[in-house]
């Protein structure tokens, strides 16, 4: 089999952990309004929040646009994926992704891996990638690619790395519908769940208003859903103690099917450390397309 038919199967083989990475990182948007305390702080009564609905996810919204790193476990159904769990840590300052997912009833199953280390996205698979790619179980994904070479079987997944994890939870504040559902456990703590609803188009012809975000950072994340066809969102959020969102669920539908993700907290701003494959273990894409770009010419 040539490099270049081998490079079409691995990139073919990878499609789930691209979309894995989509749809984890997008709901890893939630992510840094997690725990901010103690790891081992699971319990105590929810604290009393004198404040309307919409002031107390505003809150917890602000209090996780703070925070560098958080880790969760994520578990739903993601749009072409099929049913979908794992553990993500994810550093903001630096920049650094460790994923680690399972998928089943969708397109293609299996665990697929992902990690972002520098300027690179390594995907990882298990016998099924090592078979297309003589033995390798990683391929390297170069970050900054021209446009001339396009985006094959991983496009959009730049913008997915760069997604800011404070957006995605910014955008409950912003529903005409927050509600208090009421005060449920979860994970050992007392917590108040509330609910909204937002449209899409709705948010695109505004800015958040009482935003800890910017515009720019605001706009990004109302752009993914906008790119996979969402044009209404169903949001729930958890909120313990000290104002900490313990869990996130998020539900729409896409053009690839339904979207449906819950992630609960594990740890916040403590460090995550991801080290890139080895290179003996990891087909560099990049290169492979250079290689068959000179064959062409």
């Amino acid at each position: 089999m040539s490099q270049l038919s081998r490079s079409a199967r691995s990139r073919t083989s990878s499609r789930a952990a691209a979309a894995l990475l989509t749809g984890a990182v997008l709901c890893g948007t939630a992510a840094c309004t997690g725990s901010g305390g103690k790891s081992g702080d699971r319990s105590g009564a929810s604290e009393s929040i004198n404040a309307t609905p919409v002031a107390a996810v505003q809150q917890a919204v602000a209090k996780g646009a703070k925070l560098k790193s958080v880790s969760y476990r994520l578990s739903g159904t993601m749009p072409g994926a099929g049913t979908v769990e794992g553990k993500v840590s994810l550093s903001l300052r630096p920049r650094a992704l460790d994923m680690r997912m399972k998928a089943s009833g969708g397109k293609e199953e299996g665990e697929f891996s992902v990690r972002l280390v520098g300027g690179a996205v390594y995907l990882g698979g298990g016998k099924d990638a090592a078979a297309s790619m003589g033995g390798k179980h990683w391929i390297k994904f170069p970050m900054k690619r021209k446009a001339s070479e396009g985006a094959g079987g991983f496009g959009g997944m730049q913008r997915q790395t760069d997604q800011d994890p404070a957006a995605q939870a910014s955008l409950l504040p912003q529903s005409h519908d927050v509600k208090k559902v009421g005060e449920e456990t979860v994970d050992g703590v007392r917590t108040t769940h509330y609910s909204g609803m937002v449209t899409v188009a709705d948010l695109l012809k505004r800015r958040a208003a009482k935003s800890p975000l910017d515009a720019k950072r605001h706009q990004r994340v109302i752009e993914q859903y906008k790119q996979l066809g969402v044009s209404k969102l169903n949001l729930d959020m958890w909120v313990g103690p000290g104002h900490r969102m313990m869990k996130f669920r998020e539900r729409a539908q896409a053009n690839q099917g339904p979207l449906d993700l819950t992630i609960r907290f594990l740890d916040a701003n403590k460090p995550v450390t991801v080290q890139a494959p080895p290179a003996s273990d990891t087909m560099d894409l990049g290169q492979k397309l250079k290689e068959a770009g000179r064959l062409r010419g």
